[in-house]
């Protein structure tokens, strides 16, 4: 009896450790996501909602009040993720507005931005379902470390055409 006990124990207790491990790697499989779910409405609002991808702070779905501007949802969002830059790089910052027009995903507004954060003066009414995309793209300027793989390879084309003329 006291072994069947015993057994009964060392079961609950290694079955009750193999639920916490699976609760604990789900939650933090939860806090990996970058994606998430944001609602911005209050209640009794009409609301839409919109997707935002790409390099942007917080990705995810927006339920958002109908008649939000791509401003507003550009704040809501975070914004595109931006790191330190160096002095002679350029960033640039692709923005694109993309709505189903009946069985296609049309690009209705486009804006690129260059070591800026700006929203143009048209700013569009969002509809449901829109998807808002960030590109980002940093392009490094020419630095002195870029020069020595450049003469290390002319030095080595030279000294291979001197071995092949004194042979």
């Amino acid at each position: 009896m006291a072994k069947r006990i015993i057994t009964a124990m060392l079961f609950w207790g290694l079955f009750s450790a193999i639920s916490t491990v699976a609760q604990v790697t789900e939650l933090d499989r939860s806090r990996l996501s970058t994606a998430a779910f944001y609602s911005y409405s209050e209640p009794g609002d009409v609301t839409i909602r919109v997707h935002v991808w790409g390099a942007v702070r917080f990705p995810g779905l927006y339920e958002i009040p109908r008649g939000s501007k791509l401003s507003e949802l550009i704040s809501l969002s975070g914004g595109p993720t931006v790191g330190e830059r160096a002095k002679k790089s350029t960033r640039t910052v692709e923005l694109k507005l993309h709505r189903n027009d009946g069985n296609t995903r049309q690009v209705i507004y486009q804006t690129t931005m260059q070591n800026e954060i700006v929203v143009r003066s048209e700013d569009p009414v969002l509809q449901a379902d829109d998807v808002l995309s960030y590109e980002a793209v940093l392009k490094q300027g020419f630095q002195w470390r870029d020069l020595f793989p450049i003469v290390s390879m002319v030095g080595t084309i030279v000294l291979i055409a001197d071995r092949l003329i004194s042979n």
